[in-house]
């Protein structure tokens, strides 16, 4: 009796749908050290209306402001310590090739001297898929500057991105802010990687409306 198996991987070839996003991280700080931002400091959150879509950058706005109340930082309008300037977009996509290696185990006959006829093989099944890189910049900037002159130099900068296969930027952002106020004021001094797992408790409170 003959008994041949063929073992097959469970195979996700749209990156679409994976289970967590790596997003990259970097802080830069204007003096090369990690701010102190004092306990209930207060934000104002800047919108930009020239953008090509002014509501999107309204929701992130907001957004922002709800992240910042949850970490004990006051809301203010004008005459805030601080003020933050953000920006975010995806690129046009990219198409990738990759193989995905399918192991095809050998077959077992009891009735033979040697009985393992074949131990087996590895075939590469190509397929080709289109990734996104999602990208958002925060600056922040002391208020009494900000105040002086929107050009004033940033004290911070965090730029933060993800490459993946979704094209949904308004859903993908949740994960970009989760991971960059994880960092708020930090000079990280190297790009960080957050994983961050669908599901997150910051992304689904985030998600919600």
């Amino acid at each position: 009796m003959k008994v041949c198996l063929i073992l097959l991987p469970l195979m996700c070839l749209g990156l679409g749908c994976a289970a967590s996003y790596n997003v990259g991280v970097n802080g830069y700080s204007s003096t090369g050290q990690s701010l102190t931002i004092s306990e209930g400091a207060s934000f104002a959150v800047v919108t930009d209306r020239d953008v090509a879509n002014p509501i999107f950058q309204k929701e992130v706005g907001t957004k922002i402001r709800r992240i910042l109340t949850d970490m004990g930082y006051a809301e203010s309008s004008e005459r805030a310590d601080y003020y933050l300037l953000f920006d975010c977009g995806i690129d046009s996509g990219r198409s990738i090739t990759d193989a995905i290696p399918v192991h095809r185990s050998g077959y077992y006959d009891e009735y033979s001297l040697s009985p393992f006829h074949n131990h087996g093989y590895t075939t590469y099944i190509p397929y080709t898929s289109v990734v996104y890189t999602r990208w958002l910049v925060l600056k922040l900037i002391e208020g009494r500057a900000y105040a002086e002159s929107q050009e004033a130099e940033p004290l911070w900068i965090c730029e933060v991105a993800s490459t993946g296969g979704s094209s949904d930027l308004r859903e993908v952002i949740n994960y970009l802010l989760v991971a960059a106020f994880e960092h708020l004021g930090r000079d990280t001094g190297r790009q960080i990687v957050e994983v961050i797992y669908k599901g997150d408790e910051r992304v689904r409170a985030l998600a919600e409306r």
